[in-house]
């Protein structure tokens, strides 16, 4: 049996937060609360919600991760926008403390969204995403708690700066995957300090997020076995947002577990 959780994003269905983690929990170990975009109405549970969160993962015994609001640029080179980051990184934590998620993921860009070009000084770039964590941690964010994703740049790039503050990694391999980059050197560099693997596919239109059955069988098949070697006791979450993309990725990691473990 894998040491690893296997979850889900609590976006897998049309529905709200209680919803989804009512269908999801007799399936997965963690849901990955998807708080992106908490500043318009219905951005965060109610406390109605919170409370059926709160009885699911006692019920069917889930750990919860939090995901933080996309448009939190914590190395914006704008420092209204840098600092307004932070503010809204401290209210999708403090919405979801009753909850105790135990892994926090956190974004940090190259500019202010994915896709950004790269910084011309990196050196203020790191500076910038430094004095964010300060602040987040000066706030009483335990950064001990907090993942920074893979996105779509090299995060080596932000490396020293991750092991000052000892912060883990969310290790995303869909993006891995859809930006053609070796699965091999950066899973190897980065998996000891992962607390979350984010899994999907890209279909044919280069949209990601989608189902597994998208990943080549060989690099899946590896992927698996190095997570069972290296005894990797995190989060493996299926991160795609459909219910059939959920159904055939489920479906994929169960036979891939079984062929592993015969």
């Amino acid at each position: 049996m894998p040491q690893y959780r296997l979850g889900a994003t609590s976006f897998v269905y049309p529905a709200g937060w209680l919803e989804n983690v009512e269908k999801l929990g007799p399936h997965v170990r963690d849901v990955e609360l998807l708080f992106f975009d908490i500043e318009g109405p219905g951005g965060l549970p109610d406390a109605r919600e919170l409370a059926g969160l709160a009885r699911c993962r006692a019920q069917f015994d889930i750990s919860y991760s939090l995901h933080t609001p996309l448009a939190a640029s914590l190395a914006s080179a704008n420092e209204s926008r840098r600092r307004a980051g932070v503010e809204l990184v401290l209210r999708a934590v403090d919405a979801a403390s009753v909850l105790t998620p135990e892994t926090v993921v956190l974004h940090v860009y190259l500019g202010d969204r994915e896709h950004d070009e790269r910084p011309r000084d990196l050196g203020a770039w790191r500076e910038r995403a430094a004095r964010s964590f300060d602040e987040l941690s000066a706030s009483g964010l335990d950064l001990s708690r907090c993942a920074v994703e893979l996105i779509d740049y090299d995060l080596r790039l932000l490396d020293e700066v991750l092991a000052h503050y000892g912060l883990a990694i969310a290790l995303d391999v869909g993006h891995l995957h859809r930006d053609g980059a070796r699965l091999d050197d950066v899973v190897t560099h980065f998996l000891p300090r992962t607390r979350i693997v984010q899994w999907h596919g890209t279909d044919p239109s280069g949209r990601d997020h989608r189902s597994l059955s998208y990943v080549p069988l060989a690099d899946a098949r590896w992927l698996l076995r190095t997570l069972h070697n290296a005894q990797y006791s995190g989060v493996l979450t299926l991160e795609v947002f459909r219910p059939d993309d959920f159904a055939a990725s489920l479906q994929i990691v169960h036979e891939l577990q079984a062929e592993l473990s015969s």
